[in-house]
Protein backbone atom coordinates (compact mmCIF):
# COMPACT_ATOMS: atom_id res chain seq x y z
CA UNK A 1 0.00 0.00 0.00
CA UNK A 2 2.89 2.38 1.02
CA UNK A 3 5.58 1.51 -1.24
CA UNK A 4 3.40 0.17 -4.58
CA UNK A 5 2.07 2.28 -7.06
CA UNK A 6 -1.24 2.70 -4.94
CA UNK A 7 -2.53 5.76 -4.11
CA UNK A 8 -2.24 5.57 -0.19
CA UNK A 9 1.75 6.19 -0.99
CA UNK A 10 1.63 9.80 -1.39
CA UNK A 11 -0.87 10.28 1.34
CA UNK A 12 0.02 11.93 4.90
CA UNK A 13 -3.23 10.28 6.15
CA UNK A 14 -5.28 7.24 4.96
CA UNK A 15 -8.93 6.08 6.02
CA UNK A 16 -9.27 2.33 6.47
CA UNK A 17 -12.94 1.83 7.37
CA UNK A 18 -13.39 -2.11 7.44
CA UNK A 19 -10.25 -2.04 9.99
CA UNK A 20 -10.99 -0.98 13.63
CA UNK A 21 -8.06 0.87 15.70
CA UNK A 22 -7.61 -2.20 17.82
CA UNK A 23 -7.26 -4.49 15.46
CA UNK A 24 -4.87 -2.35 13.02
CA UNK A 25 -2.84 -1.62 16.40
CA UNK A 26 -2.13 -5.31 16.93
CA UNK A 27 -1.45 -5.81 13.08
CA UNK A 28 0.84 -2.88 13.40
CA UNK A 29 2.47 -5.21 16.59
CA UNK A 30 2.70 -8.13 14.37
CA UNK A 31 4.51 -6.49 11.48
CA UNK A 32 7.05 -5.12 13.85
CA UNK A 33 7.60 -8.35 15.91
CA UNK A 34 6.37 -11.27 13.77
CA UNK A 35 4.33 -12.76 16.08
CA UNK A 36 1.58 -12.29 18.33
CA UNK A 37 0.01 -14.14 21.26
CA UNK A 38 -3.81 -14.44 20.28
CA UNK A 39 -4.09 -16.67 23.37
CA UNK A 40 -4.47 -12.96 25.37
CA UNK A 41 -7.24 -11.71 23.14
CA UNK A 42 -11.11 -12.60 23.50
CA UNK A 43 -12.97 -14.28 21.08
CA UNK A 44 -14.91 -10.55 20.20
CA UNK A 45 -11.49 -8.93 19.88
CA UNK A 46 -9.98 -12.10 17.82
CA UNK A 47 -13.40 -12.00 15.32
CA UNK A 48 -12.34 -8.05 14.60
CA UNK A 49 -8.76 -8.96 13.96
CA UNK A 50 -9.33 -12.27 11.75
CA UNK A 51 -11.85 -9.69 9.40
CA UNK A 52 -8.87 -6.97 9.58
CA UNK A 53 -6.08 -9.62 8.48
CA UNK A 54 -8.35 -11.03 5.58
CA UNK A 55 -9.16 -7.59 4.31
CA UNK A 56 -5.54 -6.51 4.45
CA UNK A 57 -4.26 -10.44 3.31
CA UNK A 58 -2.27 -10.49 6.09
CA UNK A 59 -1.83 -14.78 4.94
CA UNK A 60 0.64 -15.59 7.72
CA UNK A 61 -1.69 -13.77 10.38
CA UNK A 62 -4.84 -15.69 9.20
CA UNK A 63 -2.98 -19.09 9.18
CA UNK A 64 -1.92 -18.08 13.08
CA UNK A 65 -5.65 -16.70 13.57
CA UNK A 66 -7.36 -19.71 11.78
CA UNK A 67 -5.46 -22.45 13.90
CA UNK A 68 -5.76 -21.00 17.67
CA UNK A 69 -10.03 -20.27 17.32
CA UNK A 70 -9.76 -23.81 15.93
CA UNK A 71 -7.68 -25.31 18.72
CA UNK A 72 -10.20 -23.03 21.57
CA UNK A 73 -13.09 -24.83 19.68
CA UNK A 74 -15.65 -26.29 22.44
CA UNK A 75 -18.95 -27.11 23.06
CA UNK A 76 -20.08 -23.67 24.52
CA UNK A 77 -18.09 -21.79 21.84
CA UNK A 78 -18.29 -23.43 18.43
CA UNK A 79 -21.72 -21.23 17.51
CA UNK A 80 -19.31 -18.00 18.09
CA UNK A 81 -16.26 -19.46 16.64
CA UNK A 82 -18.25 -20.40 13.31
CA UNK A 83 -19.85 -16.53 13.53
CA UNK A 84 -16.24 -15.28 13.43
CA UNK A 85 -15.34 -17.56 10.41
CA UNK A 86 -18.32 -16.88 8.56
CA UNK A 87 -17.63 -13.13 9.06
CA UNK A 88 -14.39 -13.38 7.96
CA UNK A 89 -14.50 -15.37 5.02
CA UNK A 90 -12.67 -18.09 6.49
CA UNK A 91 -14.34 -20.86 4.99
CA UNK A 92 -12.66 -23.98 5.83
CA UNK A 93 -12.82 -23.29 9.76
CA UNK A 94 -16.52 -22.34 9.17
CA UNK A 95 -16.70 -25.83 7.84
CA UNK A 96 -14.80 -27.93 11.08
CA UNK A 97 -16.82 -25.47 13.32
CA UNK A 98 -20.09 -26.62 11.81
CA UNK A 99 -18.80 -30.40 11.65
CA UNK A 100 -17.70 -30.38 15.41
CA UNK A 101 -21.31 -29.05 16.43
CA UNK A 102 -23.35 -31.39 14.19
CA UNK A 103 -20.84 -34.33 14.45
CA UNK A 104 -20.90 -34.19 18.67
CA UNK A 105 -24.44 -33.96 18.99
CA UNK A 106 -24.61 -35.82 22.04
CA UNK A 107 -22.38 -33.65 23.74
CA UNK A 108 -24.32 -30.51 22.97
CA UNK A 109 -26.41 -28.54 25.54
CA UNK A 110 -29.23 -26.21 24.80
CA UNK A 111 -27.83 -23.16 26.95
CA UNK A 112 -24.74 -23.07 24.16
CA UNK A 113 -28.01 -21.82 21.51
CA UNK A 114 -29.11 -18.12 21.89
CA UNK A 115 -31.56 -17.90 19.16
CA UNK A 116 -34.25 -19.84 17.93
CA UNK A 117 -32.86 -19.21 14.50
CA UNK A 118 -29.58 -21.01 15.19
CA UNK A 119 -31.89 -23.37 17.03
CA UNK A 120 -33.76 -24.20 14.26
CA UNK A 121 -30.52 -24.72 11.86
CA UNK A 122 -29.19 -26.72 13.89
CA UNK A 123 -31.80 -29.42 14.89
CA UNK A 124 -33.05 -29.30 11.40
CA UNK A 125 -29.74 -29.70 9.79
CA UNK A 126 -29.61 -33.36 7.46
CA UNK A 127 -26.28 -33.54 8.96
CA UNK A 128 -27.14 -33.78 12.35
CA UNK A 129 -25.15 -36.73 14.09
CA UNK A 130 -28.60 -37.61 16.29
CA UNK A 131 -29.13 -41.95 17.27
CA UNK A 132 -32.44 -41.15 17.14
CA UNK A 133 -34.86 -38.35 16.88
CA UNK A 134 -36.55 -38.61 20.57
CA UNK A 135 -32.66 -37.22 21.33
CA UNK A 136 -33.56 -34.32 19.07
CA UNK A 137 -36.71 -33.22 20.25
CA UNK A 138 -35.43 -33.82 24.00
CA UNK A 139 -33.10 -30.86 23.57
CA UNK A 140 -35.18 -28.74 21.92
CA UNK A 141 -38.13 -28.89 24.47
CA UNK A 142 -35.38 -28.47 26.74
CA UNK A 143 -34.25 -25.50 25.00
CA UNK A 144 -37.83 -24.14 25.25
CA UNK A 145 -38.13 -24.76 28.81
CA UNK A 146 -34.66 -23.04 29.40
CA UNK A 147 -35.50 -19.95 27.41
CA UNK A 148 -39.19 -19.47 28.78
CA UNK A 149 -40.96 -19.43 25.47
CA UNK A 150 -44.31 -20.82 24.71
CA UNK A 151 -45.69 -24.27 22.96
CA UNK A 152 -45.67 -22.53 19.90
CA UNK A 153 -41.87 -23.02 19.60
CA UNK A 154 -42.71 -26.92 19.88
CA UNK A 155 -43.90 -26.89 16.78
CA UNK A 156 -40.88 -25.58 15.36
CA UNK A 157 -39.11 -28.90 17.11
CA UNK A 158 -41.62 -31.12 15.33
CA UNK A 159 -40.89 -29.56 11.77
CA UNK A 160 -37.08 -30.01 12.59
CA UNK A 161 -37.31 -33.52 13.13
CA UNK A 162 -37.17 -36.87 10.47
CA UNK A 163 -40.57 -38.18 10.88
CA UNK A 164 -40.02 -40.89 8.84
CA UNK A 165 -37.10 -42.25 11.69
CA UNK A 166 -39.68 -42.03 14.21
CA UNK A 167 -40.96 -44.40 16.10
CA UNK A 168 -43.96 -46.04 18.31
CA UNK A 169 -42.09 -45.79 21.93
CA UNK A 170 -40.22 -42.35 20.62
CA UNK A 171 -43.90 -40.85 19.94
CA UNK A 172 -45.32 -41.99 23.42
CA UNK A 173 -42.05 -40.88 25.07
CA UNK A 174 -42.34 -37.62 23.33
CA UNK A 175 -46.21 -37.14 24.48
CA UNK A 176 -45.02 -37.75 27.93
CA UNK A 177 -42.39 -34.75 27.27
CA UNK A 178 -44.98 -31.76 26.46
CA UNK A 179 -47.56 -33.03 29.18
CA UNK A 180 -47.05 -29.61 30.65
CA UNK A 181 -47.67 -27.79 27.57
CA UNK A 182 -51.66 -28.69 27.95
CA UNK A 183 -54.03 -28.82 25.26
CA UNK A 184 -51.32 -27.13 22.99
CA UNK A 185 -51.47 -27.99 18.76
CA UNK A 186 -48.24 -29.57 19.29
CA UNK A 187 -49.82 -32.22 21.40
CA UNK A 188 -52.66 -32.70 19.49
CA UNK A 189 -50.00 -33.61 16.33
CA UNK A 190 -47.49 -35.92 18.48
CA UNK A 191 -50.91 -38.37 19.35
CA UNK A 192 -52.07 -37.92 15.91
CA UNK A 193 -48.38 -39.40 14.96
CA UNK A 194 -48.84 -41.85 17.60
CA UNK A 195 -51.77 -42.92 16.72
CA UNK A 196 -50.62 -43.52 12.93
CA UNK A 197 -46.93 -45.55 13.92
CA UNK A 198 -49.26 -47.45 16.05
CA UNK A 199 -51.70 -48.57 13.44
CA UNK A 200 -49.03 -48.51 10.43
CA UNK A 201 -45.58 -49.04 12.01
CA UNK A 202 -44.35 -46.33 9.64
CA UNK A 203 -45.35 -42.76 9.26
CA UNK A 204 -45.81 -41.38 5.62
CA UNK A 205 -48.43 -39.52 3.65
CA UNK A 206 -49.65 -42.58 1.88
CA UNK A 207 -50.41 -44.19 5.60
CA UNK A 208 -51.86 -41.04 6.43
CA UNK A 209 -54.55 -40.74 3.17
CA UNK A 210 -55.48 -43.95 3.83
CA UNK A 211 -56.86 -43.07 7.35
CA UNK A 212 -57.94 -39.88 6.72
CA UNK A 213 -61.66 -39.81 7.75
CA UNK A 214 -60.96 -41.96 11.38
CA UNK A 215 -57.88 -39.38 11.67
CA UNK A 216 -60.13 -36.40 11.04
CA UNK A 217 -62.98 -38.12 13.24
CA UNK A 218 -60.67 -38.36 16.23
CA UNK A 219 -58.65 -35.36 15.83
CA UNK A 220 -60.59 -32.85 13.83
CA UNK A 221 -59.47 -31.74 10.35
CA UNK A 222 -57.17 -29.00 11.53
CA UNK A 223 -54.97 -31.08 13.30
CA UNK A 224 -55.18 -33.43 10.83
CA UNK A 225 -53.80 -31.03 8.23
CA UNK A 226 -51.07 -29.98 10.33
CA UNK A 227 -49.55 -33.25 11.01
CA UNK A 228 -49.48 -33.88 6.84
CA UNK A 229 -48.01 -31.09 6.21
CA UNK A 230 -44.96 -31.62 8.98
CA UNK A 231 -45.05 -35.39 6.93
CA UNK A 232 -45.03 -33.99 4.03
CA UNK A 233 -42.34 -31.71 4.28
CA UNK A 234 -40.20 -33.20 6.67
CA UNK A 235 -36.34 -33.87 5.39
CA UNK A 236 -34.49 -36.90 6.39
CA UNK A 237 -31.00 -36.96 7.66
CA UNK A 238 -28.16 -37.66 5.34
CA UNK A 239 -25.24 -38.09 7.36
CA UNK A 240 -23.18 -41.01 5.89
CA UNK A 241 -20.74 -43.03 7.50
CA UNK A 242 -17.93 -44.94 6.57
CA UNK A 243 -17.40 -48.29 8.01
CA UNK A 244 -13.56 -49.40 8.28
CA UNK A 245 -12.03 -52.46 9.15
CA UNK A 246 -8.43 -53.59 9.09
CA UNK A 247 -7.10 -56.29 6.42
CA UNK A 248 -4.08 -58.55 6.18
CA UNK A 249 -3.01 -59.75 2.46
CA UNK A 250 -3.54 -63.31 2.61
CA UNK A 251 -0.39 -65.80 3.30
CA UNK A 252 0.15 -69.39 4.04
CA UNK A 253 2.58 -68.74 6.83
CA UNK A 254 0.33 -66.78 9.64
CA UNK A 255 3.86 -66.00 10.99
CA UNK A 256 4.47 -63.66 8.12
CA UNK A 257 0.85 -61.92 7.74
CA UNK A 258 2.54 -58.85 10.42
CA UNK A 259 4.86 -58.35 7.26
CA UNK A 260 2.27 -57.03 4.75
CA UNK A 261 1.29 -53.42 4.78
CA UNK A 262 -1.62 -52.69 6.88
CA UNK A 263 -4.83 -50.87 5.11
CA UNK A 264 -8.24 -49.64 6.42
CA UNK A 265 -11.04 -51.32 4.40
CA UNK A 266 -14.47 -49.85 3.41
CA UNK A 267 -17.60 -50.53 1.79
CA UNK A 268 -18.38 -48.52 -1.25
CA UNK A 269 -22.20 -47.45 -2.32
CA UNK A 270 -22.18 -50.57 -4.61
CA UNK A 271 -21.70 -52.54 -1.30
CA UNK A 272 -18.22 -53.74 -2.52
CA UNK A 273 -15.47 -54.02 -0.10
CA UNK A 274 -12.35 -52.33 -1.36
CA UNK A 275 -8.89 -50.35 0.20
CA UNK A 276 -9.83 -47.39 1.55
CA UNK A 277 -6.42 -45.99 4.26
CA UNK A 278 -2.78 -47.21 4.16
CA UNK A 279 -2.75 -46.98 8.01
CA UNK A 280 1.07 -47.46 8.47
CA UNK A 281 4.09 -48.09 7.33
CA UNK A 282 5.75 -50.23 10.01
CA UNK A 283 5.27 -53.94 10.34
CA UNK A 284 3.43 -53.85 13.26
CA UNK A 285 1.61 -57.21 15.39
CA UNK A 286 -1.07 -56.57 17.60
CA UNK A 287 -2.01 -52.89 16.90
CA UNK A 288 -4.76 -51.77 17.42
CA UNK A 289 -7.24 -48.57 16.08
CA UNK A 290 -10.31 -46.87 17.91
CA UNK A 291 -12.61 -43.81 16.50
CA UNK A 292 -11.89 -40.96 18.58
CA UNK A 293 -15.55 -39.17 17.82
CA UNK A 294 -16.92 -39.74 14.05
CA UNK A 295 -14.11 -38.19 12.41
CA UNK A 296 -10.86 -39.39 13.60
CA UNK A 297 -9.19 -42.63 13.50
CA UNK A 298 -6.26 -43.33 16.74
CA UNK A 299 -3.39 -45.78 16.32
CA UNK A 300 -1.53 -47.39 19.21
CA UNK A 301 0.28 -50.17 20.29
CA UNK A 302 2.00 -52.90 18.61
CA UNK A 303 5.31 -54.65 18.37
CA UNK A 304 7.94 -54.39 15.08
CA UNK A 305 7.60 -57.61 13.95
CA UNK A 306 6.33 -60.74 15.95
CA UNK A 307 8.64 -61.82 18.85
CA UNK A 308 11.60 -59.08 18.16
CA UNK A 309 10.79 -57.38 21.30
CA UNK A 310 10.55 -53.83 19.51
CA UNK A 311 7.66 -52.04 20.67
CA UNK A 312 5.80 -49.16 19.02
CA UNK A 313 5.12 -46.46 22.00
CA UNK A 314 3.54 -43.55 20.11
CA UNK A 315 0.50 -42.56 19.26
CA UNK A 316 -1.21 -41.79 15.14
CA UNK A 317 -4.18 -40.20 14.82
CA UNK A 318 -5.88 -39.75 10.96
CA UNK A 319 -8.12 -36.81 10.82
CA UNK A 320 -10.83 -38.01 7.93
CA UNK A 321 -12.34 -34.59 7.32
CA UNK A 322 -8.52 -32.67 6.76
CA UNK A 323 -7.29 -36.22 5.01
CA UNK A 324 -3.72 -35.84 7.32
CA UNK A 325 -1.67 -38.07 9.82
CA UNK A 326 -0.51 -36.08 13.10
CA UNK A 327 2.11 -38.10 15.24
CA UNK A 328 2.47 -37.55 19.12
CA UNK A 329 6.05 -37.95 20.10
CA UNK A 330 5.29 -39.86 23.19
CA UNK A 331 6.60 -42.69 25.02
CA UNK A 332 3.91 -45.07 26.06
CA UNK A 333 4.31 -48.30 28.15
CA UNK A 334 5.23 -51.02 26.02
CA UNK A 335 1.87 -52.71 24.57
CA UNK A 336 0.49 -55.43 21.94
CA UNK A 337 -2.87 -56.80 21.54
CA UNK A 338 -4.49 -54.27 24.50
CA UNK A 339 -8.09 -53.36 24.44
CA UNK A 340 -8.77 -49.87 23.52
CA UNK A 341 -11.54 -47.37 24.11
CA UNK A 342 -12.18 -43.79 24.02
CA UNK A 343 -14.39 -41.72 26.38
CA UNK A 344 -14.43 -37.75 25.30
CA UNK A 345 -10.48 -37.12 24.83
CA UNK A 346 -9.64 -39.68 27.18
CA UNK A 347 -7.71 -43.27 25.50
CA UNK A 348 -8.28 -46.25 27.92
CA UNK A 349 -5.70 -49.34 26.96
CA UNK A 350 -6.22 -51.99 29.04
CA UNK A 351 -4.40 -55.63 29.30
CA UNK A 352 -2.98 -57.15 26.46
CA UNK A 353 0.83 -57.74 26.12
CA UNK A 354 3.89 -56.55 27.64
CA UNK A 355 7.88 -57.58 27.08
CA UNK A 356 9.28 -61.15 27.20
CA UNK A 357 5.68 -62.26 26.11
CA UNK A 358 4.14 -61.35 29.89
CA UNK A 359 0.40 -60.59 29.19
CA UNK A 360 -0.61 -57.62 31.28
CA UNK A 361 -3.09 -56.51 33.64
CA UNK A 362 -2.37 -52.86 33.93
CA UNK A 363 -4.35 -50.38 32.18
CA UNK A 364 -3.76 -46.75 31.75
CA UNK A 365 -5.34 -43.49 30.00
CA UNK A 366 -4.29 -41.53 27.29
CA UNK A 367 -5.24 -38.14 27.24
CA UNK A 368 -5.45 -37.19 23.61
CA UNK A 369 -5.49 -33.10 23.73
CA UNK A 370 -2.85 -32.75 26.48
CA UNK A 371 -0.56 -35.56 24.97
CA UNK A 372 0.28 -37.53 28.65
CA UNK A 373 -0.64 -40.32 30.18
CA UNK A 374 -1.61 -42.23 33.53
CA UNK A 375 -1.84 -45.58 35.60
CA UNK A 376 -5.27 -47.02 36.72
CA UNK A 377 -6.73 -49.83 38.54
CA UNK A 378 -5.11 -52.78 37.34
CA UNK A 379 -7.59 -54.81 35.60
CA UNK A 380 -8.40 -58.19 37.37
CA UNK A 381 -7.17 -60.74 35.27
CA UNK A 382 -3.78 -60.64 33.01
CA UNK A 383 -5.94 -60.85 29.70
CA UNK A 384 -4.82 -60.91 26.02
CA UNK A 385 -7.25 -58.66 23.58
CA UNK A 386 -9.85 -58.19 25.78
CA UNK A 387 -13.24 -57.03 24.27
CA UNK A 388 -13.66 -53.22 25.45
CA UNK A 389 -16.89 -51.05 24.37
CA UNK A 390 -18.39 -47.31 26.31
CA UNK A 391 -21.34 -47.19 27.56
CA UNK A 392 -22.97 -44.03 29.00
CA UNK A 393 -19.24 -42.71 28.88
CA UNK A 394 -18.37 -45.78 30.70
CA UNK A 395 -15.74 -48.06 29.75
CA UNK A 396 -16.66 -51.77 30.12
CA UNK A 397 -14.21 -54.55 29.33
CA UNK A 398 -14.44 -58.56 29.66
CA UNK A 399 -12.17 -60.48 31.47
CA UNK A 400 -12.01 -64.60 30.77
CA UNK A 401 -15.38 -64.62 32.72
CA UNK A 402 -17.10 -61.66 33.69
CA UNK A 403 -17.95 -58.63 32.15
CA UNK A 404 -16.32 -55.42 34.09
CA UNK A 405 -17.26 -51.67 34.43
CA UNK A 406 -14.39 -49.33 35.35
CA UNK A 407 -15.36 -47.19 38.25
CA UNK A 408 -13.37 -43.75 39.26
CA UNK A 409 -15.27 -41.53 42.05
CA UNK A 410 -11.97 -39.52 42.43
CA UNK A 411 -11.49 -40.82 45.81
CA UNK A 412 -10.61 -44.15 44.42
CA UNK A 413 -10.53 -45.93 41.09
CA UNK A 414 -11.64 -49.42 40.71
CA UNK A 415 -13.28 -52.46 38.06
CA UNK A 416 -16.54 -53.93 39.15
CA UNK A 417 -18.77 -56.75 37.85
CA UNK A 418 -20.93 -55.75 35.68
CA UNK A 419 -22.14 -58.54 34.66
CA UNK A 420 -20.96 -62.83 35.56
CA UNK A 421 -20.67 -64.83 32.49
CA UNK A 422 -19.16 -67.90 31.79
CA UNK A 423 -17.63 -67.43 28.71
CA UNK A 424 -14.99 -64.81 26.95
CA UNK A 425 -16.17 -62.43 24.68
CA UNK A 426 -14.20 -61.31 21.82
CA UNK A 427 -16.38 -58.32 20.74
CA UNK A 428 -18.66 -55.85 22.62
CA UNK A 429 -20.13 -53.05 21.18
CA UNK A 430 -22.82 -50.40 22.54
CA UNK A 431 -26.14 -50.36 20.35
CA UNK A 432 -29.44 -48.94 21.06
CA UNK A 433 -29.98 -49.32 25.22
CA UNK A 434 -28.24 -52.70 24.94
CA UNK A 435 -24.35 -53.87 24.94
CA UNK A 436 -23.64 -56.17 22.13
CA UNK A 437 -21.64 -59.58 22.25
CA UNK A 438 -19.83 -62.08 20.49
CA UNK A 439 -17.32 -65.51 21.20
CA UNK A 440 -14.32 -65.75 19.00
CA UNK A 441 -15.51 -69.56 17.62
CA UNK A 442 -19.11 -69.45 17.55
CA UNK A 443 -21.79 -67.45 15.33
CA UNK A 444 -23.96 -66.27 18.33
CA UNK A 445 -24.72 -62.76 18.88
CA UNK A 446 -25.65 -61.77 22.87
CA UNK A 447 -26.05 -58.58 24.64
CA UNK A 448 -26.89 -57.70 28.19
CA UNK A 449 -28.68 -53.75 29.56
CA UNK A 450 -25.86 -53.00 31.83
CA UNK A 451 -27.28 -52.72 35.83
CA UNK A 452 -30.70 -53.90 34.45
CA UNK A 453 -29.98 -57.95 33.10
CA UNK A 454 -27.78 -60.06 34.92
CA UNK A 455 -27.44 -62.42 32.07
CA UNK A 456 -26.50 -62.71 28.34
CA UNK A 457 -29.09 -62.77 26.02
CA UNK A 458 -28.94 -64.33 22.89
CA UNK A 459 -30.51 -62.85 19.84
CA UNK A 460 -29.45 -64.41 16.67
CA UNK A 461 -26.50 -65.75 15.02
CA UNK A 462 -24.61 -64.95 11.98
CA UNK A 463 -23.09 -67.15 9.21
CA UNK A 464 -19.23 -67.24 10.14
CA UNK A 465 -17.83 -66.20 13.48
CA UNK A 466 -17.23 -62.05 13.63
CA UNK A 467 -13.90 -61.07 13.43
CA UNK A 468 -15.12 -57.72 15.01
CA UNK A 469 -18.06 -55.38 15.15
CA UNK A 470 -18.85 -51.70 15.03
CA UNK A 471 -21.65 -49.22 14.83
CA UNK A 472 -22.82 -47.99 11.67
CA UNK A 473 -25.12 -45.56 11.43
CA UNK A 474 -27.92 -47.09 13.26
CA UNK A 475 -27.10 -50.45 12.76
CA UNK A 476 -24.12 -53.03 13.23
CA UNK A 477 -21.90 -54.66 10.70
CA UNK A 478 -20.18 -57.59 11.85
CA UNK A 479 -17.19 -58.26 9.36
CA UNK A 480 -16.23 -62.05 9.24
CA UNK A 481 -13.51 -64.17 7.50
CA UNK A 482 -12.40 -68.00 8.18
CA UNK A 483 -8.91 -68.90 9.01
CA UNK A 484 -6.08 -67.78 7.23
CA UNK A 485 -4.75 -71.27 6.54
CA UNK A 486 -8.07 -72.54 4.67
CA UNK A 487 -9.84 -70.82 1.13
CA UNK A 488 -10.49 -68.05 3.02
CA UNK A 489 -14.13 -66.58 3.18
CA UNK A 490 -14.98 -62.86 4.03
CA UNK A 491 -18.82 -61.60 4.75
CA UNK A 492 -20.21 -58.80 5.62
CA UNK A 493 -23.42 -58.90 7.72
CA UNK A 494 -25.57 -56.00 8.86
CA UNK A 495 -27.90 -56.35 11.69
CA UNK A 496 -30.24 -54.11 12.28
CA UNK A 497 -32.30 -53.95 15.86
CA UNK A 498 -35.87 -52.78 14.57
CA UNK A 499 -36.02 -55.21 11.58
CA UNK A 500 -38.97 -57.54 12.04
CA UNK A 501 -37.52 -61.02 12.37
CA UNK A 502 -33.62 -59.31 13.77
CA UNK A 503 -31.84 -61.73 11.53
CA UNK A 504 -28.81 -60.68 10.09
CA UNK A 505 -28.64 -59.56 6.51
CA UNK A 506 -25.58 -60.02 4.31
CA UNK A 507 -24.43 -57.43 2.20
CA UNK A 508 -21.02 -58.66 0.63
CA UNK A 509 -19.16 -62.45 0.58
CA UNK A 510 -16.25 -63.89 -1.44
CA UNK A 511 -14.67 -67.36 -1.32
CA UNK A 512 -11.22 -67.60 -1.75
CA UNK A 513 -10.49 -63.81 -0.89
CA UNK A 514 -6.92 -62.48 -0.73
CA UNK A 515 -7.09 -61.19 2.44
CA UNK A 516 -8.68 -61.87 5.32
CA UNK A 517 -10.16 -59.28 8.95
CA UNK A 518 -7.44 -58.67 10.95
CA UNK A 519 -9.05 -59.88 14.24
CA UNK A 520 -7.05 -57.95 16.42
CA UNK A 521 -7.03 -54.24 15.38
CA UNK A 522 -10.80 -53.72 15.37
CA UNK A 523 -13.58 -51.74 13.45
CA UNK A 524 -15.09 -48.63 13.28
CA UNK A 525 -16.77 -46.40 11.37
CA UNK A 526 -16.16 -42.37 10.72
CA UNK A 527 -17.49 -39.58 8.41
CA UNK A 528 -15.26 -38.14 6.29
CA UNK A 529 -16.92 -35.18 4.76
CA UNK A 530 -18.07 -31.85 6.20
CA UNK A 531 -21.33 -31.21 6.51
CA UNK A 532 -22.84 -28.64 4.33
CA UNK A 533 -22.84 -24.99 5.66
CA UNK A 534 -26.34 -24.20 3.86
CA UNK A 535 -29.03 -26.06 3.94
CA UNK A 536 -32.61 -25.54 3.07
CA UNK A 537 -35.27 -25.70 5.94
CA UNK A 538 -38.80 -27.19 4.75
CA UNK A 539 -41.29 -25.20 3.41
CA UNK A 540 -43.33 -26.13 6.82
CA UNK A 541 -40.60 -25.30 8.93
CA UNK A 542 -39.98 -21.47 7.11
CA UNK A 543 -43.81 -20.93 7.46
CA UNK A 544 -43.60 -21.51 11.53
CA UNK A 545 -40.79 -19.62 11.99
CA UNK A 546 -42.30 -16.74 10.42
CA UNK A 547 -45.60 -17.08 12.31
CA UNK A 548 -43.25 -17.59 15.57
CA UNK A 549 -41.69 -14.59 14.79
CA UNK A 550 -44.21 -12.46 13.85
CA UNK A 551 -45.87 -13.39 16.88
CA UNK A 552 -43.19 -12.22 19.20
CA UNK A 553 -43.00 -8.38 17.42
CA UNK A 554 -46.49 -7.90 18.01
Amino acid sequence: MFSGNFSEKDKQEISIDVVDANSMSIIVRYMRLGLIDLAELSLPTIGELAIAANFLQITELIKQIEYCLELQLSKCNWLEIMAIAENASYKSLEQRCAAYGLYDFKLMKAEFIESINKLVWYLSHTHLNSETELQVFKFGVDWIIKHDKSADALLLILGCLDVYRLKEEELKDMKILVKHFQHCLAEKVIDCLYTLATDCRIICCGKMNERKKMLCEMYTERIYMETFNLVNNSKKRQLKFKPCVAVWSRDPDPDMLDAKPHYLYTINNMNEFEPWLEVTEMCLWGWKFVAWGITKIVIVCGERRKGTGFFWKGVKIYDALKKEWIEHGVELPIRRHGGVAIVDDSLYIIGGVGGYRVVLDTAIVYDLKQRNYRKIAKFPDAIQSPAVCVYNRKVYASSHKNIYRYEDDEVQDKWVIALETDIRLSCMVSYKGYIYCTQSYFNDLYRFRPNVDTRLQRITSFDISPSTMCLFGNKLLAFESTDATQLAKVNIEEYDEDSEDRSPKLLWSRDNSPFIINDVAGSCAVVDSAPPLATEISDYVQRRLEDYHDCYSK
